[in-house]
Parts: structure tokens; sequence; C-alpha cells
């Protein structure tokens, strides 16, 4: 076929590979509507490649790759239009679409890639990736409300099984308006409103995710978009935290579908590392943040180094009880709750439904990070950190006094954390509860005031 040739002419390469593209494209070789189609396929083959480098290459090139990559398209495109003495309506709108999405992907070409893709749906409204592409400008532009109205105008108009052949290396693959559903899902999401609109945005924008998945299930994007979605209904709609083990479940499909395509994307394992931090699986965050930074995200190392630090810190208090002296610790275990069990008791499930009885001996300074962790001791003198989700640090802090509240702690989760540090296995005690009204401070009532309801971004590269 005409289009594999313009690959042996790039392929040359040179500055004025594009050039060259377009004479032979337009020259005596090829002419009319079989130049036209190869200039298409060309076209497309270019925008694949340009998509690729945008969400799976991280060299220090990336840019002046996409430049290129860009060019190319825009240049085949071109041709495609001046092959013929009057080009076709669906030429004209494919090549538009192509030229806007290509621009798209270039900083500071917002406004002309909103111009290309107009024309092109104004030629051809039924043109799901053209939609696609013009909510991408406009989200880009933090423009959401226009970024809404497009996928929505893409699913109604096309409806959500409509497709749009592209070319992908040397096969055809086709897009589905499953990619109109995920980006209405992480739009919805991105929305700037009121506490109600937003909890409903998020839960809409989770349904959203959820049929994407049953449109393309092979599609990793549209499983790591499902991962966020339950991380969204998680931090805005208060949902418990096994909410998040739904998100891990879909960051693994998703790990899945990517391996299967030979690929690798660091911001996914950058969200699966914060969804096992927050169910305080450290083991899994630090592999998924070392696999992020290996990618190409520096934010992964960064990750990597604070809960290595916690997870040391945390195992250390417990190794070394405090560092507190004997006679201290004996003081500290006197006089709690009567009635209430140890961690002994509740590890090996003795403890008869009871509340386990413990003294506050630190609170873990962690700003705003989930949950809020405090340093305990039991009657028999045993630490462990006490993990209380659903809770502000700071109104915690406010209501408990280091070495002297006494707590009764109702409906605790035991776990032994593990997490290999550089080769080295650390572990320590922990116990778990769902809200902070499951621990009462005795004399005092329970730390039901120390809830809150937290807030999640969600930005366009964590999906």
């Amino acid at each position: 076929p005409l289009w594999r040739s313009w690959r042996a002419i790039l392929a040359q390469g040179g500055s004025d590979s594009v050039v060259r593209l377009g004479s032979w494209l337009i020259g005596g070789m090829a002419k009319g509507a079989a130049a036209a189609a190869a200039a298409l396929e060309g076209a497309e083959a270019s925008l694949a490649e340009l998509v690729d480098l945008e969400d799976y290459y991280f060299g220090p090139d990336k840019d002046q790759k996409k430049k290129n990559a860009a060019e190319t398209a825009v240049a085949c495109a071109d041709t495609a239009l001046t092959c013929a003495e009057k080009p076709t309506s669906a030429t004209s709108s494919k090549a538009n679409c192509i030229k806007g999405r290509a621009l798209s992907y270039l900083v500071g070409q917002e406004r002309l890639a909103e111009e290309l893709l107009s024309k092109a749906l104004k030629l051809d409204p039924q043109m799901v990736a053209a939609w696609n592409a013009l909510g991408e400008v406009y989200w880009n532009q933090q423009n959401y409300a226009q970024a809404r109205s497009s996928f929505e105008q893409a699913l109604e108009l096309c409806g959500p099984n409509a497709a749009a052949r592209r070319w992908a290396h040397d096969m055809p693959s086709v897009v589905y308006g499953d990619v109109s559903l995920r980006n209405l899902s992480m739009v919805l999401r991105a929305i700037e409103c009121e506490d109600l609109e937003k909890s409903n945005n998020f839960a809409a924008g989770l349904q959203r995710a959820k049929e994407a998945t049953v449109l393309d299930a092979s599609d990793p994007q549209n499983w790591e978009t499902l991962g966020n979605a339950y991380m969204g209904e998680f931090f805005v709609n208060g949902k418990r935290y096994e909410e998040l083990n739904k998100a891990l479940i879909a960051y693994a499909r998703a790990e899945s579908a990517y391996e299967k395509l030979g690929k690798r994307n660091p911001f996914l394992h950058l969200n699966r590392g914060e969804a096992a931090k927050f169910l305080e699986d450290y083991d899994l965050a630090l592999k998924s943040y070392a696999i992020a930074k290996e990618i190409g995200a520096a934010k992964g190392g960064d990750e990597y180094d604070k809960v290595s630090e916690l997870v040391k810190r945390l195992a250390g208090m417990v190794e070394r009880k405090g560092d507190l002296k004997a006679k201290r610790l004996k003081e500290l275990t006197a006089g709690l709750p009567a009635g209430t069990c140890t961690l002994a008791q509740l590890r090996s499930k003795e403890s008869g439904g009871k509340s386990v009885g413990a003294r506050v001996v630190s609170i873990l300074d962690r700003k705003d990070e989930i949950p809020v962790v405090l340093s305990c001791c039991d009657a028999d003198g045993e630490f462990f950190a006490l993990s209380i989700y659903n809770a502000e640090q700071a109104k915690v802090a406010d209501s408990v006094v280091p070495m002297q509240s006494a707590l009764e702690i109702s409906m605790p989760h035991y776990r032994q954390i593990s997490a290999t540090i550089k080769g080295v296995e650390v572990s320590y005690p922990c116990m778990r509860v769902a809200h902070p009204g499951d621990v009462a401070i005795v004399g005092h009532g329970t730390l039901a005031s120390a809830a809150v309801k937290a807030a999640f971004s969600s930005e366009k590269a964590a999906g």
C-alpha cells in the first residue's frame, strides 16, 4: 500500500523528512484519492505515535519527540487535503480532526486545536474522536463545563458503542465510546462545586467509569480510571476503607492490561501506592512507588522515602517501647479501664468482643495524612500503633493528652504490618478503627467530634 512508503521516507530522518514526504505524496508518484488515503493513514500512524509518547515515554527529549510526531501528523493531514482538487467531506473532516488532535498535545496550540476540531465536527457531527479530543482541549484549559459538554455530546450523538477507526503501527484498531465515558468520569470529579453536587458528581463519575470497563475490559486506562473513581468515593463520599480495596483490584486489572500491551504507566503505580498507603499496605505502597520512580516519576522516589521512614519509625517505637524506663511504663499501664482486653487477647481472638484498653504514649505528626496514628500501650506494657480513619489530626490532638489519656477501643481490626525496605523486613502490630467514634477517652466520651470528611482533588494525570 502507498501509505507504507511514507514510513520509509521518515525513517531516513533529517529535519527535511516531512518536506520530502509531502513532495513524494503530491508529486508524480502519488495523486488523487489513493494518495489522500495514504496520507491520512500516515497521519493517523504519526498521531498514534504521538499519543504513545505522551502516555508512555518519559525521556529528557520527550517534548522534541512529541513536536516531531505532531508536525509529521499535521504535514500528512495537510497533504491529504491537497492531493485532490477538491477533497471529500470525509477527507476534510478526518484531516482537520487529526490536525486538531496532534496540536492539542503541544503547549500553546490549544486555541488552534479547538478551531480545527470544531471545523471537523461541523463536517461530521458524529465523529467521536473529535468530540473526545475537543473535550480534552477544554480539560487542559480547565474549562470543565465545556469539557463535560463535549464528552456528553459524544455519547448523545454517537452512542457509547460508536467506533472511530484509527491506525496504530501496521494494524487497525478501534476506539469506542468507552473513551468518552472514562473522560466524563474524570471531568465530573474535577468540577469545583458545592458539597452536595460534588458528592453526586463523584458517584456519577464512578458509574461512568464502571460502564467504560464493561464496554472495553482490555483497555488499561479504563481500569485505571475506575481505580481513581473508587479513590474519590472513599475521600469525598465518606465510604469505608473497603472502597480502597476495590481501587486496588481495579489497579491490578489495569497493570495486567498494560503488561499485555507491553506498556507501563507511572501514574498508575503512584495512584496504587496512594491507595495502598491509606490501607497501610506499606509493602505494596513501597513496591508501587519504586516502580513509578523506575519508569520516570521522581515523585515515586520521594513517596518511597516517606513511607520507609514512617514504617521504620513505628516499628522502632514498638520495639523500644517508646524509650520509656520500666518504672514509667509501669505507671502508664496501671489504672487502665476494667473489663477491657489486651493486644495479646485480641491477637489470639480471645477478646470476647471486649474493647481494648490502652494508654496514649504519643501522637505521630502526619499533618493531613490518612489515617491518624497514635502510639499506645496496653495493660501488659505491649506497644502498638492505633490507626484511626475518618479523623482529623488536629481535632484528635486537641482531645488526647499523651502519657495521660486512657482509651477504650471498640471494634478494632488487628494487623501485623510488614514491609520490606531495601531487602530488610520491618514489622509492627497495629489496631485499626474505621471511625473516631469507636475510640472513647476514659472520662471524656468518644472521639466522634474528630470525624472529618476529607477532600479529594481529581487530576487529569491521576485520571
